[in-house]
């Protein structure tokens, strides 16, 4: 003979089946798009966190997506020399976008041109000071001028 209790509960079964099947089919909210701390850069995606490049990725790395961190206004105001930004490949906007992905961690140029601004940041020169400086220095013949 069969108990009470088992019929219940071999009743309730497929309910309790068919309930948790409707709630998986809702969807989830999407996270919000990540973005950076800076709210006037023309580049609002986030850079990559320094510490993927503690280990294994070359000397100044790591130190190069810290001052993207630390500085990204300034960074954000530098145009970069790579011709990351004139690539068709790329399409970066700013120097700061060469942060957003593993770009920077294989451009010396990029590490070179944010290494240069946080140098001159920590002197206190202004934003204007900084680009017009690390520009003059890495500007090539022929690359088109800056705005």
């Amino acid at each position: 003979m069969t108990k009470p209790t088992s019929i219940a509960l071999l009743l309730a079964l497929p309910a309790a089946l068919i309930a948790s099947s409707a709630d998986s089919k809702k969807p989830t909210p999407k996270p919000a798009p990540a973005m950076n701390s800076c709210t006037t850069c023309k580049e609002r995606r986030p850079t990559l966190d320094p510490a993927l490049f503690a280990k294994g990725a070359e000397p100044g790395v790591k130190e190069g997506y810290e001052i993207a961190r630390k500085y990204p206004a300034t960074l954000d105001g530098i145009h970069c020399f790579c011709e990351c930004a004139e690539s068709p490949m790329f399409h970066h906007k700013t120097l700061l976008t060469c942060f957003t992905d593993t770009h920077a961690a294989a451009c010396g140029i990029c590490l070179s041109e944010a290494r240069l601004a946080a140098q001159l940041k920590e002197k206190g020169l202004s934003d204007a000071e900084i680009k017009n400086t690390v520009e003059s220095v890495h500007h090539t013949d022929g690359h088109p001028p800056t705005s």
